[in-house]
């Protein structure tokens, strides 16, 4: 996970404001749950940031880092607009986030792997989907009283810093917490690598195999490497970059070469 920063103000697509503005409107209007699915049920207008959201993270999913090749994006609502389950279960009343239904600053960019819910086992369940829990549900966020900076979530949020410092990055290919056990900050970080299976599918050893001929062109070139062996490496560093934090973690790992050092 890598930070996305967006610019204040947003450059968002020229008319969005028009459709946000008609569609808030007309979802405000809506005095029921059952209307208020009805209606965002037809009117999926975010998908009209798509093309600006992944233009934000390279193309990249903002959670895994990983490029949806075969299949599109989903525009994810990162508190979820219809419905709310925590560990599973649904919280009372259908609740859901239907108020922020349109608000930019609520999509992330996800692989379908990341938002969309498939079970690897008979058990074990994978996907954000509508998943959203907090550290109290008396801070829950509220249309009219609590607001969203109230909220501990416990998912890790792309769009925040020290949320993206909460995951380590092993040369095995894992992802990892970077907090001691028994932290609130650990527990989200857990959370998160197991809620979106960032270790799973085989990524890891992926990315360690990766690394691992990476690593030995690294050794291969020793101190004084030719030039496009260094814009070679140093393209794994990249924005653009599947995983790149992890590879920015892996190259670490041979720091004491100066020109290594001086890449990151």
């Amino acid at each position: 996970m890598r930070l996305i920063a967006v610019a204040l103000p947003p450059n968002l697509p020229k008319k969005w404001s028009k459709v946000y503005a008609g569609r808030t409107a007309a979802l405000a209007a809506k005095a029921t749950h059952k209307l208020r699915t009805e209606y965002l049920e037809k009117n999926a207008s975010w998908g009209r940031l798509k093309s600006w959201l992944s233009n934000l993270s390279h193309e990249k999913c903002w959670y895994c880092e990983g490029k949806s090749r075969r299949s599109p994006f989903d525009v994810d609502h990162f508190r979820p607009k219809l419905g709310v389950t925590v560990d599973g279960q649904p919280l009372p009343g259908g609740f859901g986030y239907y108020w922020l239904a349109y608000e930019w600053w609520n999509f992330r960019l996800s692989c379908q792997r990341c938002n969309r819910p498939e079970k690897i086992d008979r058990t074990t369940r994978r996907g954000k989907w509508n998943e959203f829990p907090i550290e109290s549900e008396h801070t829950r966020c509220a249309p009219t009283s609590i607001t969203v900076d109230q909220e501990a979530p416990r998912f890790l949020d792309p769009c925040v810093q020290s949320d993206c410092d909460l995951l380590a990055h092993g040369i095995d290919g894992e992802v990892k917490p970077a907090s001691p056990p028994g932290t609130w900050e650990h527990e989200r970080a857990r959370y998160t690598i197991e809620q979106l299976g960032f270790n799973d599918w085989n990524v890891p050893e992926d990315r360690k195999r990766d690394w691992q001929g990476l690593s030995l062109l690294v050794k291969l070139a020793g101190d004084a490497p030719p030039a496009d062996v260094v814009t070679h490496v140093s393209r794994y560093l990249d924005q653009d970059q599947e995983y790149s934090r992890f590879f920015r973690s892996a190259i670490g790992t041979h720091r004491d070469k100066q020109w290594i050092e001086a890449l990151l």
